[in-house]
């Protein structure tokens, strides 16, 4: 069976309608509209494509009612099928329908969860304005502006012309009704529609049909270019509203916003690393997706996550809908597409997997690409290309085109097309070899100046020549596209050796790839393209024959430099032990200290050796065995030291490598960074020397550092394989040796044991076990003896952290804090200052001074202090009596305030002697409290007295001061006030008898009667003046509603009148709160003038033509001057009344 035979489509038939590459526009010319149907046709929508656009439409149908619609994010890198995806979407969307009656719905094989929601879709539709779609990219778009490129893409979509004014115009015309008639005026003239539109300030043909049109808008040919500039000027942007507005006008039909999906491809292209770039897309999308509510979907395409750069993140709050494509999608859509076998082929196929497994599951071993045991399910479907090539091409591809703007190099489904056709003709058995990549590329990776000329010109000559020209050729090949990866992805693994090669090339997997190996090395080693770097070939070109040479001369001068050679295997030799140490976990006892070990390389131990545990390390080139033997002998049983030989192994091969490395780091510091693809290839290889050596160099210390010897002080070995393991079991030893009383506070509860003596428990011991009295815990006892006459925080934590004890930092301070609670030690600051043992914070252990307690407090006078401390409400238990003062103290002082303070209180008690009690500190403070235990017994019940009769009487002292304060209307106002005064001048506040109730009484009965004869004068006026208003024509001819109104204006109705309770003191206080005695009197005095302005106010409104006639005011006399002032009075009364009525003011 051939290979051509397998095949479900013959590959030399199956035509790529789209070569591979999907673009992502709105073109519905006839090839257009032929390939979308082809990718119709040909779309797998499963995995990440079936998940992302369910997800898609599923999201946008719970949105579609909402205030806005979520944009979405689709990534993944060059070639997974991001234009693919989106492509489909937007044809999905608006079904697109063809010629032939079928539609993109109907073609495409779609799985529920995809072909639901967009029957869904198809219902929505209907509620709103139909579906529509428009895609494309960006960077097509005008002048930079991400607005006006936006719009271009909807122009587009719905047949606009693309340019901002034309379109503008063209909407116009359309709205005008116009629209048919000037384009049929333009092409009846000769003129061609669409390039008078793209010239339309200029376009004759276009302006003399305007003029036919519009006559009154535009008055001639000549007026149109003005007037056109005017009313669409050409603009460079546009604000958010005016491209909403477009956007509004271009796709509203019959006043429906259609449900309305945009596709913007390339969006990470278009931003690339331009930031005010980001922030307009984001702007525009914000801005679309606000205005337009639910209905618009945006959908942004990029190779990377929307968080993947700076730049994009400030999409991320936009676009947070997020589709990630992988390789396995790519993979799904090759197999079924190009790869999809016949039934009948999958069985031979599966054999010749079964019979070649030995030599496929060989190739790549070691790298992260080579075979892998879940390759084996994949095999049919792949053949006739091995998963392991897959994989390298993959990986090549994006080297290769890191950009993604070679559509040849970044589409793998042209590519797979392609090499397939390769061997048809071979029987099955025969796979395709991973040099294809090589000469499929090499035209462009020649133009674009990844590949040297030279190379680029012999592989293409040989793989003309003979059959070894041939291969050579295929081989020179892969080692430029290995050369690459490896360059620049270190991960991967891969290196152009024989192996590699071998197993990339061969072709016929029956016959193996034995014959390669064993043929590849003489043709490789002779190719003028070639370098050989140890293993590993690169290619050979003038740059690197120069770094070569330089490298060679760095090697030879190091050769004659011995010195920089020791001094760089002497810092490896540390190194390497260093890393030994640093992954050294040193923990001692319960406690579990963690404790340092100390490398040293010096000739001579430090001069501390006998207080850390140092790692003295000497090695076979500068010392001997038996030397470090007996200097770990000399040492003595009690040393901590440890002492570790690492014997001299394999030297001329390590001082081989060692010039390697450092001729090659000289090279390439010398060389610098090269400006040419050849230099760069050259720097690689000088990498991979260095990195070579490096390997190398490690091995052989690591062989050295395997024999290493361990010695404790006083000469016993020990005895293991694992260096680390020997040196951390000789550390364990030392640890017993450097610390001996280390057991004495070897328990994991002393952290807690500080916490709670830090809180005042007099029984924090319990937390490490003891239950006795604190004077007599081990570590208190021995801290309590270093204190003797007085010593430092810092000074008893070294004394204790350090040698022959080596306590926990916890255990030190622990202590401590357990002998300040118990009183049995105090703590001053660094100005002598008492510190209390709950305000003692540990971070100020160390400054602080810790003295011995002189001053003893007996069990019984505790009793007696506990008493005390009861009579306020603080309780506190045996040995915590000394934690509770404060709080005591300021109890006290809180009662003495409540006992007296402002007249007319008593005044505040004296309460000195607390201060003296305060200024104690530790048992002293104590001592105090008991020998005046009396004193201040008597004062707490004394002040409580006091404090509950000042609760009781205080609030009728309030009373009385409110009382007194609404008194000042009252005949005997002096009197109440200086009887008031002298209470609180004298603080009577608890005078007995009590001399406020009485005045309360007696100003009550004064306030009740005075607002009672006011109560009483303004009814009785407000009646007399009722009855002068009752008598007077006018009011009489009044509507109710009119009289009311008077009244109300002259507030003088039954609700305006003052309400008066006297019941009790409360209602007296409520009634003058609301109208105080003057104010009362005041209204009752204004009474007779408000009515007086009521009958006035009838007469206006029952005689509206009333004169008011002044009567002249003199001083009369005698009788004869009230004769004359009458006489008077008459005469101007007759002289009025001759013109209307009058009214006399």
């Amino acid at each position: 069976m051939k290979n051509r035979e397998i095949y479900q489509k013959d590959p030399t038939t199956q035509k790529l309608a789209n070569e591979g590459v999907a673009n992502v526009n709105d073109e519905t010319t006839s090839h257009a509209l032929a390939v979308l149907r082809y990718e119709l046709e040909t779309f797998v929508c499963d995995g990440q494509y079936e998940k992302g656009m369910s997800h898609i439409l599923e999201t946008y149908l719970k949105n579609v009612d909402q205030a806005q619609q979520p944009a979405v994010w689709v990534s993944g890198f060059y070639g997974s099928g991001k234009s693919h995806l989106v492509k489909m979407l937007r044809a999905l969307w608006v079904d697109t329908p063809f010629e032939d009656g079928a539609s993109a719905r109907g073609i495409a094989r779609l799985p529920q969860g995809v072909s639901e929601p967009l029957k869904e879709l198809s219902v929505q539709a209907k509620r709103h304005g139909g579906l529509h779609a428009a895609s494309g990219t960006l960077g097509s778009g005008a002048s930079g502006s991400v607005r006006l490129a936006l719009l271009r893409i909807l122009f587009k979509s719905v047949r606009l012309p693309e340019q901002y004014p034309v379109a503008r115009f063209v909407m116009w015309l359309k709205h005008e009704g116009i629209y048919d008639q000037v384009r049929q005026s333009v092409e009846s003239n000769g003129y061609d529609w669409q390039e008078e539109l793209d010239n339309f300030y200029v376009a004759e043909g276009l302006h003399e049909a305007l003029v036919q049109a519009k006559p009154g808008l535009f008055s001639s040919p000549a007026s149109c270019v003005e007037t056109l500039n005017n009313l669409y000027p050409f603009v460079q942007d546009i604000s958010s509203d005016d491209m909403l507005k477009a956007i509004r006008q271009a796709l509203t039909e019959e006043g429906k916003f259609p449900l309305t999906l945009i596709v913007l491809d390339e969006v990470q292209q278009f931003i690339g690393e331009d930031s005010q770039r980001s922030i307009a897309v984001q702007e525009a999308v914000e801005a679309c997706s606000k205005s337009f509510g639910g209905k618009l979907l945006f959908i942004g395409t990029g190779q990377t996550a929307v968080t993947g750069t700076s730049n994009l993140k400030k999409l991320e709050g936009r676009f947070t809908i997020r589709v990630e494509l992988s390789d396995a999608d790519v993979d799904a859509v090759i197999r079924q597409v190009i790869l999809a076998k016949k039934p009948e082929a999958k069985a031979p196929v599966e054999q010749v997997l079964q019979t070649n497994l030995g030599e496929i599951s060989r190739h790549l071993a070691g790298t992260t690409i080579g075979h892998r045991q879940d390759d084996l399910p994949y095999f049919p479907q792949d053949y006739p290309i091995l998963p392991v090539r897959r994989r390298f091409w993959e990986n090549t591809l994006r080297i290769l085109d890191q950009t993604g703007t070679d559509s040849q190099l970044r589409n793998q489904l042209s590519m797979i097309h392609k090499v397939i056709q390769t061997n048809l003709d071979d029987t099955l058995g025969h796979v395709v070899p991973a040099d294809y990549l090589y000469f499929d590329s090499a035209d462009k990776l020649l133009q674009s100046r990844i590949l040297p000329r030279k190379v680029h010109e012999k592989t293409m000559s040989w793989i003309k020549g003979t059959e070894d020209q041939r291969l050579m050729a295929r081989a020179c090949g892969l080692v430029f596209l290995i050369n690459k990866l490896g360059g620049q992805n270190n991960e991967i693994g891969i290196r152009a050796n024989i192996d590699s090669l071998a197993d990339l090339l061969v072709e016929d997997l029956s016959a193996g790839s034995s014959s390669l190996r064993s043929k590849l090395p003489g043709l490789l080693d002779t190719c003028e393209l070639l370098m050989k770097v140890g293993e590993e070939y690169r290619i050979q070109t003038e740059e690197s024959a120069a770094w070569t040479d330089e490298f060679l001369s760095q090697r030879s001068a190091l050769s004659n430099e011995a010195h920089r050679i020791h001094a760089e295997r002497d810092d490896r030799i540390r190194r390497m032990f260093g890393d030994v140490a640093r992954k050294l976990s040193l923990v001692q006892g319960e406690a579990k200290v963690t404790r340092d070990i100390y490398p040293v390389f010096d000739a001579q131990l430090p001069a501390d050796a006998s207080e850390r545990i140092y790692v003295w390390v000497r090695d076979g080139w500068s010392s001997d065995e038996n030397s470090v033997r007996a200097d770990a002998r000399q040492a003595g049983n009690q040393s901590p030291t440890i002492f570790v030989f690492i014997p001299k192994r394999s030297a001329d091969d390590l001082r081989h490598h060692l010039i390697d490395y450092k001729a090659a780091s000289a090279t390439l510091d010398k060389r610098g960074s090269p400006n040419t693809p050849e230099g760069t290839e050259a720097k690689a290889a000088m990498e991979t020397t260095k990195q070579t050596a490096e390997g190398k160099i490690r091995e052989l210390l690591s062989e050295a550092f395997s024999g290493s010897r361990v010695f404790q002080g006083g000469g016993n070995e020990i005895l293991g394989s694992n260096l680390q393991d020997m040196v951390l079991e000789a550390a364990n030893n030392s640890l017993q040796r450097l610390y001996p009383n280390f057991h004495i506070a070897d328990h994991s509860g002393w952290q807690k044991a500080y916490e709670k003596a830090q809180k005042g428990a007099p029984d924090a011991l319990k937390a490490v076990g003891d239950d006795g009295e604190p004077g007599k815990n081990p570590v208190c006892k021995a801290i309590l003896g270093f204190i003797a006459g007085g010593k430092k925080g810092a000074d008893i934590r070294t004394h204790f952290e350090g040698k022959d004890f080596g306590w926990s930092r916890d255990a030190v301070d622990g202590g401590l804090q357990v002998l300040l609670v118990a009183g049995i030690i105090r703590a001053q600051d660094d100005r002598g200052q008492p510190i209390e043992p709950s305000a003692l914070e540990r971070k100020s252990i160390g400054k602080t001074m810790f003295k011995v307690e002189s001053a003893n407090v007996t069990t019984p006078q505790r009793i007696q202090i506990r008493k005390v401390l009861q009579k306020v409400g603080v309780s506190a238990k045996q040995g915590e009596e000394l934690a509770h003062v404060p709080s005591f103290l300021q109890k006290v002082s809180d009662l003495a305030d409540k006992a007296g303070g402002e007249a007319p209180k008593p005044e505040r008690p004296d309460t000195r002697f607390l201060d003296d009690i305060r200024l104690t500190t530790g048992n002293e403070q104590l001592l105090a409290l008991y020998n005046r235990r009396e004193e201040l017994v008597e004062s707490i019940e004394h002040w409580e007295k006091l404090a509950d009769q000042i609760q009781q009487r205080w609030p009728s002292w309030m009373v009385l001061k409110r009382l007194v304060n609404h008194a000042s209307g009252l005949p005997d106002s002096e009197v109440y006030r200086a009887q008031v005064d002298t209470i609180e001048q004298q603080r009577q506040l608890l005078e007995e008898p009590d001399q406020i109730n009485p005045l309360i009484t007696s100003l009550t009965q004064s306030l009740r009667e005075a607002l009672n004869t006011l109560n009483q004068d303004y009814q009785t006026r407000h009646e007399q003046g009722m009855k002068r208003l009752e008598a007077d024509g006018n009011w009489k001819q009044l509507e109710p509603e009119q009289r009311n109104q008077l009244l109300a204006e002259q507030k003088l109705t039954l609700s305006d009148q003052p309400k008066v309770a006297v019941q009790s003191t409360d209602e007296v206080l409520n009634t003058l709160d609301q109208c105080s005695l003057a104010m009362f009197a005041d209204r009752v005095a204004a009474l007779p003038s408000r009515f007086d302005n009521v009958a006035v106010a009838a007469a206006e409104l029952c005689e509206p033509e009333i004169q008011f006639v002044s009567v002249p005011r003199r001083t009369l006399k005698t009788e004869a001057d009230i004769d004359a002032w009458a006489e008077e009075v008459k005469d101007r009364l007759k002289t009025a009344l001759g013109k209307g009525p009058i009214s006399v003011k």
